[in-house]
């Protein structure tokens, strides 16, 4: 549990990085910060998210191998979705090209777990390796289906409006979900990045 936990940590800090970055006009890939893995990837060191990204990939390929090995092994798939949820993460600055393809990778993983077992941190992060993806009516109706599910669960709530954002152009339903997210855990880990992500939004309001 506490792995998911800071799994899930990582991709809402992840996602809110990226969409503060397109909200105040400066680069979509600004920094990421540290990994379910325990890799810490930033802009500022080229050679840094190189390596990382070598390390990344060569644990995707490990896991292939073990999951081919043991196809039912429900934790070996998920540990696979992960990986390459963060493999398409580091993608994004040392191979752009692949990071679609990451994250189609990752949202089949995670729907191979979630065949065999309803997990609602599983299904957020599908639902957001969808969303990188642009699988986007997959990610809509996965983020519903976690929030019907959870109707107090932050990191989809906080993810979901980044979606709504980003994908629907609807500032308002976005500050609402980021309301909602903030009013749920308002000193959770999320609630400085759910701030900020209001204040930029409420800014430059799109209809």
């Amino acid at each position: 549990m506490e792995n998911n936990q800071k799994s899930q940590t990582f991709k809402a800090v992840m996602i809110a990085s990226l969409l503060i970055f397109i909200l105040a006009g400066a680069g979509a890939y600004g920094y990421f910060k540290g990994s379910s893995s325990g890799n810490s990837l930033t802009a500022s060191s080229a050679s840094s998210t190189n390596s990382d990204y070598t390390g990344l990939k060569n644990r995707v390929n490990q896991l292939t191998q073990q999951v081919r090995s043991n196809p039912k092994e429900i934790q070996l798939q998920q540990d696979l979705g992960n990986a390459y949820y963060d493999l398409g993460t580091a993608a994004r600055t040392a191979a752009p090209n692949e990071a679609k393809n990451d994250f189609v990778q990752a949202t089949k993983y995670y729907q191979n777990v979630l065949q065999s077992k309803q997990d609602i941190n599983v299904l957020t992060d599908m639902a957001t390796a969808a969303f990188y993806s642009g699988q986007n009516e997959l990610a809509d109706k996965s983020y519903q289906k976690a929030i019907h599910v959870n109707p107090d669960f932050q990191q989809a709530l906080f993810n979901y409006g980044v979606f709504t954002y980003q994908i629907k152009k609807n500032s308002a339903a976005a500050i609402q979900l980021w309301q909602t997210a903030l009013t749920k855990d308002p000193n959770g880990p999320n609630a400085d990045e759910i701030k900020q992500l209001i204040s930029e939004a409420k800014k430059g309001q799109i209809s």
